[in-house]
């Protein structure tokens, strides 16, 4: 074991992805940092997918005292301070790190090394993905680091990278995530703000995700008459649903307004819209969509709709006012396995809260594997099968911040 004064250090290079996929690389950077016990430094900022040309960095989203409760953190200033710029900082990474070439999506980390021989259960769930550990120069280097490469991309769910021999490893790894990656108080207000007055005040609305404009996965591109057909047991015709797309155009639109009473980010207070800078926009979306009182309904494959999904569970989760939301995951189109006509039929009627009829809910992510990208979907197990003595919940965060 390395000594606890001995200068270690891990550090990244932000995802190439949109905001989202950068929090999921983020959450397994915070991890790695807890798991070897080294300083996590945060690189400078640089334009995120999505969000324009404007430099950002994951503090402009992100609360950095929650992070800092749970880890050791430095900034790229404070690393480096002669090397501020995104380029210059990281060919000082490049030069000086070391990068064990490590991919999310095809390597699983094995902690303690002995972990597959401890839980033989894990062994299945390897699913013909390389087995990594934190030995040798991983473990002995002054500064641990990943590079964004399209072959040693560090993006996908920390809940699948990891393989724990202490099941209680894995509870504290799901709070860690849970506590100390979270949005900024500023955010959490103004979502706040916005439920507590017209257009959503005291209605109990439901909420939905639309990914449109520049997704890649055609499959998704379903119209909209195919979608209320599917959802329409989930929402009731009048009902009040907080709509979240970047979908412009009015023949797309028109028969969700005909259905329901849509309310969109531009009918929010006109206050929480003046006070929301347009790189928040999509997180107070993020929040509204997972706090509705009613069901969530989002769209496959999007890494937006998961984010809800997950923000949502620890919500529901939690002691707070938002305890007990239905966590169940709907779609606005059914599994994309599904092939039979006789699966293509609508939603039924939810029979019981958390609860999906296809089962797709409550499937954990080695069972789901196969059939869906792992990164395309929220599992339960990150918000319910979690160690509750480590800290507070994000839902009483949200009702800290009023």
């Amino acid at each position: 074991m390395p000594s606890p004064t001995a200068r270690r250090y891990l550090a990244f290079e932000c995802d190439a992805g949109g905001p989202n996929n950068i929090l999921m690389q983020f959450e397994i950077m915070v991890i790695l940092a807890w798991l070897t016990r080294r300083k996590l430094v945060l690189p400078p900022p640089r334009p995120f997918a999505h969000l324009g040309p404007q430099p950002r960095s994951l503090m402009d989203f992100l609360d950095l005292e929650a992070l800092r409760r749970h880890v050791d953190v430095l900034t790229a200033e404070e690393f480096a301070p002669a090397q501020g710029d995104h380029e210059s900082f990281h060919a000082l990474l490049r030069d000086r790190g070391y990068s064990p070439g490590w991919n999310a999506l095809e390597d699983v980390l094995i902690h303690p090394p002995n972990a597959l021989t401890k839980r033989f259960e894990l062994i299945p769930r390897l699913c013909r993905r390389r087995p990594v550990g934190i030995t040798g120069e991983v473990d002995s280097c002054e500064t641990l680091y990943f590079p964004m490469s399209k072959e040693h991309r560090m993006f996908g769910v920390f809940e699948a990278f990891f393989f724990f021999g202490d099941p209680q490893d894995e509870h504290r790894a799901r709070a860690l995530v849970r506590d100390a990656v979270r949005y900024r108080p500023e955010i959490w207000r103004l979502a706040e703000r916005a439920m507590a007055q017209a257009p959503l005040a005291g209605e109990p609305f439901s909420s939905m995700h639309l990914r449109r404009g520049d997704f890649q996965y055609r499959e998704t591109r379903i119209g909209p008459h195919e979608i209320l057909r599917h959802v329409e047991k989930l929402v009731p015709a009048g009902a009040t649903l907080y709509l979240a797309t970047e979908e412009t155009n009015a023949e797309f639109l028109g028969p969700f307004q005909e259905r329901f009473r849509v309310v969109r980010f531009e009918n929010l207070a006109q206050e929480v819209i003046a006070c929301t800078p347009p790189h928040w926009i999509g997180i107070v979306e993020t929040l509204l969509a997972a706090a509705a009182p009613g069901r969530f309904i989002g769209t496959r494959l999007s890494t937006f709709s998961a984010r809800i999904s997950t923000v949502r569970g620890h919500l529901s989760n939690g002691a707070g006012r938002y305890s007990g939301i239905d966590t169940a995951l709907y779609y606005t189109q059914p599994p994309l396995e599904h092939a039979r006509p006789e699966e293509l039929r609508p939603y039924g009627p939810p029979l019981r809260p958390h609860e999906d009829e296809h089962g797709e809910t409550g499937t954990p992510w080695w069972k789901s594997i196969y059939r869906e990208p792992l990164w395309g979907r929220a599992y339960k197990a990150v918000w319910a099968e979690t160690d509750t003595a480590l800290s507070r919940r994000s839902s009483d965060a949200w009702e800290e911040n009023q």
